[in-house]
Order: C-alpha cells, then sequence, then structure tokens
C-alpha cells in the first residue's frame, strides 16, 4: 500500500469518533521546516450548534497542526484520505447558471450584472467581501505567515465594507475549505430556501387562508379542512380522474367528493346515492380548483389507484436488475413457493383425487441453477422450507435412487449458500430464523410485499416451469379458474405426487444440463478461454457452474450433511409402544392422532432402555426428526447421538412411494370411511346380535324340556371324565350321521327339500277357534313374535 503524501489540497477525514479529527478536513498549506500544517473544517453536511435551533453550514475557520502529529494519525489509521462530492451546481459556468436560473427581473439592460442569475449575484457579493483578504499566488505579492493570520484582518475588513463580521469570516472559511472555488460561494441549494419542494400544510389545527364566513360569525368548529397530504393527492388524483373534455369542474368535484369523502349510501328514489360528509369536513371547491391542476402528471395518480404493488411490480422504471451485488455462484440462492398447477391423485387409491400440491424450489440466484425442491400438500410452513434448503446442500443419490432414476448425481449440484431471498411466508417465522441465521450462520433476506420482481429468478421460475411442465399433464389447473360448464380440472386427476416428483427431476435435469443459454449469460472470461482451445462454448447452466467451480468462482459455505440434517429435518412426536414407535399426525394441538401406515422398530430402541423407561414412567411422547417424503426411517437423537429407526412395515410401495402426506390421506380416508359405513355397520352388528339371542333362546328351550323330560333323573355330570365320553360319543353320532346320509339316494329337484317352495308362516287362529296341532318349538316363536308385535310403539 502506497503512503499517503501530506500536501495542500489533501481531504482527510477520521476514522472513528474517538478520532483527533472528527469530520472532513482539508490541507491548506504544509510547512515541513515548521513541522506544521494548516487545516480547515469542510462544512459537507449541516452542523448543530447546541444553543441555535437551526443547522447551519459555516465552517469553523483555520488552525495549525503538527506535520509529524499527522502523519502519525495517518499511518496509524486515526485519520484517513477520502474524497470530496461537491454540489452539481457548483460545476457550472456563469453562462449555464444564466440559463437554468434565468434573472428574475422584469427590466433587461445591456449590462451584465442585470442578466445575472440570482445565485451569481449573492456568489458576487460573497466574493467581494473577501477579495482583497485573498492572498496572492506564491511569487507574486505578499503573502502572510500563513492563513490563520487572515482571520485578524476580517473584522477591520468588516467595518470597512459595512458588514458583520460573520458574513466575512463564511465566505473566506467556505473558499478555502471547499478547495479556493469561487462557485464554492453559491448557494447549497438553488432553489427556494426553507423547506425546498416541501409545501405548506396547515398545523397546530389553524387552517391557512382566509377565514369563511362561520368563523366569522363566531362557529370556530366550521372553519373548514385543514388540508393533508392525503388530501391533497385525492384531490389531484380525482382532478386527473374526472376532469376530461366535457366536463365541468364543478361535476368533477362532485365526483371527487363523493368518492373520497361519503361516508354512506342510501336508496332515493329507487337510485343509490352516495351521502357526503358535512362541507367543513371536506375540500372545498376552490381546494379542488387550485390544487388539482397542480397534479404532476397521470402517473403519480395511476401509481396510487393501481396501488404500489402493482405500480412496481410492472410499471414503475427499473434500475439495474435483480443481480446487482451479486457477483458468483453459491453467494445467493432464491427460495420461493408456488402451487405446481397439478390435481395429484392418492398413492394408494388412483381413484380418489387429493387436490394441487404446492412446491418449494431453491435456485442460485446469479446462474439460476436448480438445486433444491420440495412438493407438499395442502399448506405448506417453515418445515418444508427447511425441506428444500436440505436438498439443495446434500447429496442427490439415494434420492434419485428412490424415484428410479439413472441419472449422474453430479448432474445435480449441492450448495448451502451465505444468504437466501426469501418472501414474508415461510423462513418468516421463529423457527426459520434461528435455524438458519442463529445455528446454520447463513442470512435471510426477505422480500418486501408485492416486489416480486425482487426474487425474480424464482418467480420467473415459476412461469417458465407452469408454461412447459405443469400445463402439459393431465388433471392441471391451466393456472385459472375454469369456465361455467367447463368440467374441473380436479376430476381430471391422473397422476400422483411420487409419480410428479419423477417427472419433475427429469424436466429439472433437463433445465440444468440441456436448456441452452443466450450467449450474454455466458462469462466472457469463459467465453475467451473456450475460443484459446479452439472449442465451442456450452451454454448450459451446469457447464456454466461446473467452469466456475473450477476456476475458484463458486462461493458456496461448506457446511456438513450430518449437522445440516439435525438442524433441518422437520421434528414429529411419536409414541413409544411395545411395538416401537408411531408418529403422530403433524399440526393437530394436543389432539393426538396415530400415524398407523408406518411403524418404527430397532432393537436399539430395547437395548437402551427407552421402551422400558416410556411404559414404566408413563412418557411415552418424543421427538424424532423424519423426512416428510421419505418413509424408510426416522432419526431419533438422544445423548448417545443421532440413530436411525427403520419402518418394519411391510408396504413395500408405501414406503418407497409415499410420505407423511399419505399416511395422513389414509387416516383421513378411514375416518371418511368410518362415517359413511355406520349404518351398515350397525345394522350388522344388531344382525349378530339377534342371531346369538336367536339361537341362546332355542337352546334354552332344548335345555328346559330335556330337564323336565329326565324328571328325578341325575342330569349329565360336568366332571372331566363324563365329558371326554360325551366327546367320544358325539364323534360317533357324526359319523353314524354322515353314513346315513351317504347311505340315502339323492333327491331330484322337484322333491329335494332344499328345492320346495317356502312355507308360509303359520296364521294366527281366530277368536273362538280352537288351535291346530303345532311342535312346541314353532309354538314359542310364535308366542315371542306375538309379545314383540303388542309392544311396539308406532
Amino acid at each position: 500500500m502506497n503512503p499517503t503524501v501530506i500536501e495542500p489540497g489533501l481531504v482527510i477525514i477520521g476514522t472513528s469518533d474517538q478520532s483527533p479529527l472528527n469530520g472532513l478536513h482539508r490541507v491548506l498549506e504544509v510547512m515541513p521546516h515548521l513541522d506544521q500544517v494548516t487545516v480547515i473544517p469542510i462544512p459537507a453536511t449541516p452542523r448543530e450548534t447546541p444553543e441555535r435551533k437551526q443547522k447551519n453550514y459555516y465552517a469553523k475557520g483555520f488552525f495549525l497542526v503538527k506535520l509529524s502529529q499527522l502523519q502519525f494519525w495517518i499511518e496509524t489509521a486515526a485519520v484517513k484520505q477520502t474524497e470530496l462530492i461537491l454540489p452539481s451546481h457548483w460545476h457550472l459556468s456563469d453562462e449555464e447558471l444564466r440559463r437554468s436560473h434565468p434573472s428574475m427581473r422584469l427590466t433587461k439592460d445591456s449590462t451584465e450584472e442585470l442578466n445575472k442569475s440570482p445565485s451569481e449575484l449573492r456568489r458576487d457579493r460573497k466574493w467581494k467581501l473577501i477579495e482583497q483578504l485573498v492572498p496572492a499566488p506564491a511569487g507574486t505579492g505578499k503573502r502572510p505567515p500563513d492563513l490563520t493570520c487572515l482571520d485578524a484582518l476580517v473584522r477591520d475588513h468588516a467595518i470597512a465594507a459595512n458588514v458583520s463580521a460573520g458574513q466575512v469570516f463564511d465566505a473566506l472559511h467556505r473558499y478555502y475549505a471547499f478547495g479556493c472555488m469561487k462557485n464554492a460561494l453559491l448557494p447549497n441549494t438553488i432553489t427556494r430556501s426553507g423547506a425546498p419542494g416541501v409545501p405548506r400544510r396547515g398545523k397546530n389545527n389553524v387552517k391557512l387562508g382566509r377565514k369563511n364566513a362561520l368563523v366569522k360569525a363566531g362557529d370556530i368548529e366550521k372553519a373548514g379542512l385543514i388540508l393533508t397530504d392525503t388530501d391533497v393527492l385525492n384531490i389531484q388524483d380525482g382532478y386527473v380522474t374526472f376532469v376530461r373534455p366535457g366536463t365541468t369542474i364543478t361535476q368533477a368535484f362532485l365526483s371527487m367528493s363523493a368518492m373520497y369523502y361519503s361516508k354512506s349510501h342510501e336508496m332515493k328514489h329507487g337510485y343509490l346515492t352516495p351521502i357526503l360528509l358535512d362541507s367543513h369536513q371536506r375540500p372545498t371547491y376552490e381546494n379542488f380548483a387550485y390544487h388539482g391542476p397542480l397534479a404532476p402528471d397521470a402517473a403519480g395518480a395511476a401509481q396510487r389507484l393501481m396501488g404500489e404493488g402493482e405500480w412496481a411490480r410492472n410499471y414503475r422504471p427499473l434500475v439495474g436488475t435483480a443481480r446487482d451485488g451479486i457477483f458468483t455462484i453459491g453467494q445467493v440462492g432464491s427460495l420461493d413457493a408456488s402451487p405446481v398447477d397439478v390435481n395429484f391423485v392418492a398413492c394408494g387409491n388412483p381413484l380418489q383425487p387429493i387436490g394441487v400440491g404446492r412446491g418449494l424450489f431453491v435456485r442460485d440466484a446469479w446462474l439460476g441453477l436448480y438445486l433444491g425442491w420440495h412438493i407438499g400438500i395442502g399448506g405448506i410452513g417453515t418445515d418444508d422450507a427447511k425441506m428444500a434448503i436440505l436438498r439443495a446442500a446434500t447429496d442427490k443419490s439415494s434420492l434419485l435412487s428412490r424415484y428410479g432414476l439413472d441419472l449422474p448425481p453430479e448432474d445435480f449440484p449441492s450448495m448451502f449458500f451465505s444468504k437466501y431471498l426469501s418472501d414474508n411466508g415461510e423462513l418468516r417465522s421463529k423457527d426459520g430464523i434461528e435455524t438458519l441465521v442463529d445455528q446454520l450462520t447463513s442470512r435471510i433476506e426477505f422480500i418486501a410485499s408485492g416486489r416480486a420482481d425482487r426474487n425474480s429468478p424464482s418467480e420467473s421460475g415459476h412461469h417458465t416451469r407452469h408454461r412447459r411442465f405443469d400445463h402439459h399433464i393431465t388433471g392441471s389447473t391451466k393456472g385459472k379458474q375454469a369456465k361455467r360448464g367447463e368440467p374441473l380440472a380436479i376430476s381430471k386427476a391422473l397422476i400422483s405426487r411420487f409419480a410428479y416428483t419423477r417427472l419433475l427431476l427429469l424436466w429439472i435435469h433437463w433445465v440444468n444440463t440441456k436448456q441452452e443459454l443466450p450467449l450474454h449469460m455466458v462469462p466472457t472470461e469463459m467465453q475467451r478461454e473456450f475460443a484459446s482451445l479452439g472449442k465451442i462454448v456450452p451454454r448450459t447452466r451446469i457447464a456454466i457452474y461446473r467452469w466456475a467451480k473450477l476456476n475458484g468462482y463458486v462461493a458456496g459455505k461448506p457446511v456438513e450433511p450430518t449437522f445440516l440434517r439435525a438442524h433441518l429435518l422437520p421434528r414429529f412426536t411419536a409414541s413409544i409402544q411395545r411395538g416401537g414407535l408411531l408418529l403422530h399426525r403433524p399440526n393437530t394441538g394436543n389432539a393426538v392422532e396415530l400415524l398407523h401406515g408406518a411403524r418404527f422398530n430397532h432393537e436399539y430402541l430395547a437395548h437402551s432402555g427407552l421402551i422400558r423407561d416410556a411404559l414404566t414412567s408413563g412418557k411415552i411422547h418424543i421427538d424424532v426428526r423424519a423426512d416428510p417424503d421419505d418413509l424408510s426411517h426416522i432419526i431419533l437423537l438422544d445423548k448417545a447421538g443421532a440413530h436411525v429407526i427403520p419402518n418394519i412395515k411391510d408396504d413395500v410401495i408405501l414406503i418407497n412411494e409415499g410420505g407423511i402426506a399419505d399416511l395422513c390421506g389414509l387416516n383421513d380416508a378411514e375416518r371418511l370411511h368410518g362415517v359413511s359405513k355406520a349404518s351398515q355397520r350397525d345394522q350388522d352388528g344388531v344382525d349378530q346380535q339377534s342371531f346369538r339371542q336367536e339361537e341362546e333362546a332355542d337352546a334354552k328351550e332344548k335345555q328346559k324340556r330335556a330337564r323336565a323330560e329326565l324328571g328325578n333323573q341325575k342330569a349329565p355330570s360336568a366332571k372331566a371324565s363324563s365329558v371326554r365320553a360325551a366327546q367320544a360319543q358325539e364323534k360317533r353320532d357324526q359319523l353314524d350321521d354322515a353314513a346315513r346320509r351317504a347311505a340315502e339316494p339323492e333327491c331330484s329337484p322337484p322333491t329335494c327339500p332344499a328345492q320346495q317352495p317356502p312355507v308360509a308362516p303359520p296364521v294366527m287362529p281366530a277368536a273362538g277357534h280352537s288351535r291346530p296341532a303345532v311342535s312346541r318349538m314353532i309354538q314359542i316363536r310364535i308366542d315371542r313374535l306375538a309379545r314383540f308385535n303388542a309392544e311396539r310403539k308406532f
């Protein structure tokens, strides 16, 4: 680093609040033989004075500093050299000043004095005050020992010029502080004094202008509306909107009042009319006629009417690009969520639509390279955003294998960014900020609402993906609502989330490795290198990434994958049972809903005593880490470290293609099935109950008759020996019965008892007639049915 040379004209500034020189200073004279330097402060910014209310631009004057001391300050970085930026109008010539700010005098003489601009007159008046004090150049006349001696001559010169000494001091010090420029005596601004560009408004409840007749009559409450900036904007917007050829100012004023200053509506003679505020609560016609024409243009009114978001997104002038400040790949990542515009079907039931999924994508903000993704069902949150970031930062080999794709993992780079651009959605939470910023030491820049253009890598990627991929899949919504009479897109749902993700990976692979970019997006250094080798420069994103990585232009943060998984994998609650761990459905509050579609178990759970301790203490709920799209395993974190607990279910398709959302879908389907089949289920239960009761009643009647026939004889014993003898006799009787049925000839269809028509139930006899001879069992059933009919309530 070259040492700073102390010479006249050098501008220095203090590097901290404890610096010996605070603010900007200019070196005016260097006297090595005396070891001293003449320095003056530069009033570049307004200075606050404790005893004065108004800020000022006065310079404080000359003072001496030892040359060796100043060199020491520079060497120890207590002060440093800097550059002073002067007001732009100080560089104008006299002719340009007169042209841009002409003289306001009504009469024009041939004399040059009358044609000068107001700023030029003020400058020349100050210059005349100090012209005699400014020393002549070296070697052309007398010079004081140093410039500090000039301060002693100011008061006498001010008396001779009949002005205050402060005016002379101000002009002299400004002239030297700003580099001996005559134009430094020009005002800091060449607009009106006071608050330039700020219109006057009424304050302290005092209305500007003359008092109206009501106030003069003593009714102060009706002095009129004190216009604010909002009221003036309303007036100007109404003037631009309603003043048209053929429309009078009066009608435009009434239309403006109806739009901005009405309190309600009511029906009058069958017409809906606005009810205006009282006249003293809204602008007057004179206000409208005065402030309305002062509207700068229709652009400001259009901007306010359409809203800041719409105007900023589609109509504002663009200055720079979304890549400003981004110089390398891996410096900034763009994260955003969007519907995938495709209706899915359930993993376990291809006939059950489950609606449109939502996708989260992570792209490099400089190159647009796709690095991470996550497809969710329903609302997505912080855990989904963290999953997309985890996918972007870790190897994709196992993921490609799970989806059955033989694509090279090198075509899907892994990168953890130093900063992420995100909207006010998924990462704007305590969990997201703590994880990304505090634990993983990255940064998040939240894009303002309505300014999606500031996150253009993701926003433009959404439009491209919808147009080239999503809208070509059966079941797509095409990004719009169905028209009247048009079948709903969900009725055409065809593919599952697993199948969609597989197609999405193929499309992302094409975007990264085969889609050619315009030549202007290829770095010039890369073009020169390939041209020197006589090769055609590749235009794909992956080729640019590999070249940048080879040449050290990739700035991604190196983070250990296991460390990332420990912080980015979503947390789930699981219940400990003797057969393993069952996950809880997420986002259910204090309610516990078990996902029975997956059960996780490992010998570590038994050896570590986790199951025993949980069942003993009753604390059966623990936190685990899991990938919502991978049911093959979960991760258990305890004092012994991280442990992979596999899924022991035997449903291979659900494990390979399903996720947490599919398990929740199974629970929902089971709940719906339980409600819809409740009638049949209850009827089946009643049927089974009736069958048992009828059969048991018949058996009781048989036992009752059998006991009656025994009389005084002893009933069969229930001892084991008697039971075994009865079992043997039952087997012999069954064999004899089977042999008898085998020896009987087969009955023909007309005479077969099974084919005979059913016998009608016996009819209850009329009163006074004797009952027919029927068997005892039939009589019992008839009596029971009669008793049941007598007790029924119709």
